[in-house]
């Protein structure tokens, strides 16, 4: 038999036989995340060190409390390139949605490190967005007309 192919009303897929649709459909679903397992732990991981958890010595009231290991980080390998005067980058910080605002800043390892938990969000849900991509396809290749699945947004 091929990896894939119909068998008597059921599905095989991948060495798994006797599947009706909806397992058929959660097989191909575990084996699309199993491939961009690693670029959504690459993002956990983006996400997570920009999290401002370490404790620092002081900052003025209303400034975020704490800082992130990716700001540590980037302000250690990254040299002090500072932007033309008057030239700002804008960046997204705080802790939660409640408390996010928009800071500016002139110095190019600064908003590196605030803006790297922000490529994680954008990797998580570009893999979320691949992973239903190729599950639909996958899907509405092996199964049968009336088990197909229409997503219209995918």
């Amino acid at each position: 038999m091929d990896t894939v192919e119909e068998l008597g009303g059921t599905y095989f897929y991948k060495g798994y036989g006797n599947l009706n649709n909806q397992q058929l459909f959660w097989l191909i679903w575990v084996d699309a995340f199993s491939q961009h397992a690693g670029l959504e732990f690459s993002a956990a991981a983006m996400i997570l060190s920009g999290y401002p958890f370490i404790g620092t010595r002081g900052k003025p009231d209303p400034a975020t409390k704490g800082t992130s290991i990716a700001s540590v980080v980037s302000r250690k390998v990254l040299p002090n390139i500072r932007l033309p005067t008057g030239v700002v980058i804008p960046t997204l910080v705080g802790r939660s949605l409640k408390d996010l605002h928009v800071s500016y800043t002139n110095q190019v390892r600064t908003a590196v490190g605030r803006n790297i938990p922000w490529i994680g969000y954008a990797m998580a849900a570009y893999t979320v967005f691949a992973i239903n991509r190729d599950v639909k396809e996958t899907y509405n290749r092996i199964a049968r007309p009336e088990h197909r699945i229409a997503w219209t947004y995918f």
